[in-house]
């Protein structure tokens, strides 16, 4: 079962380029190294801005568990007990706020880019959509997730999704990711609604819209930007 990890941070306005500098040292540390923990990060642009999320990938539990389980070891291995504690204690007075998710991947509610094209290129922007089910309606808002990744392929729609449930953290919690190799791609890319009438008929694709609707408590839509200086990406 495929795994990945996202630490979300919101950072405090007037402290975001000391905390990206701390981050950015630690990037280049593990780089240097040759570290086997591997993370890309990435930073919100649009949506609520101010957060940088922190993405890690793992066959299953027991590769997460023989890494290291936190950031703080981490940063410790990487420049010892007292420089570590020291990037820890300014990286701490940055942050407003972390969070951790570990989701499983749902490939059968994913249309994701082909393999080859993924190791030939990350794309520098992504945008992920953040759903959460009302009680009991996880089914629902599966359906309709699993709808859109159908529709893609039967109109000839540019776009990529890939889906993920929450493990760790809010257990009704979905996100699916759209990279995008240019913003322009947004032009190109038709909205849920809009798809689904095109593949499955108004009648069909509009009742799978609302009824999926329906099923969230909230959704959000976010626009985040691929920041390789603060990343470990091999």
């Amino acid at each position: 079962m495929a795994l990945t990890s996202v630490l979300s941070v919101m950072l405090r306005p007037d402290k975001a380029r000391a905390y990206q500098q701390c981050v950015a040292k630690i990037a280049d540390r593990a780089r240097a190294k040759k570290d086997p923990f591997r993370w890309t990060a990435h930073q919100t642009v649009g949506g609520e801005v101010g957060m940088i999320h922190f993405v890690s990938e793992a066959p299953d539990w027991a590769s997460i568990g023989a890494r290291d389980a936190t950031p703080e070891l981490l940063i410790l291995r990487l420049f010892g007990e007292t420089d570590g504690a020291r990037m820890l204690d300014e990286m701490s007075a940055c942050t407003m706020s972390a969070r951790q998710t570990t989701g499983r991947d749902r490939p059968d509610l994913s249309y994701p880019p082909d393999t080859k094209e993924l190791a030939r290129e990350r794309a520098p922007f992504a945008v992920v959509t953040t759903i959460r089910a009302r009680p009991g309606q996880q089914d629902a808002c599966e359906e309709l997730i699993r709808k859109i990744a159908e529709a893609i392929p039967k109109v000839d729609d540019p776009a990529h999704i890939s889906t993920y449930q929450a493990l760790i953290g809010d257990l009704r919690a979905y996100w699916t990711v759209r990279p995008l190799r240019a913003l322009g791609d947004l032009d190109r890319h038709a909205q849920p609604s809009d798809l689904l009438s095109r593949a499955f008929g108004a009648g069909e694709g509009g009742l799978v819209y609302r009824t999926g609707l329906e099923a969230m408590e909230s959704v959000e839509r976010s626009l985040v930007i691929l920041r390789p200086d603060l990343s470990n990406a091999g």
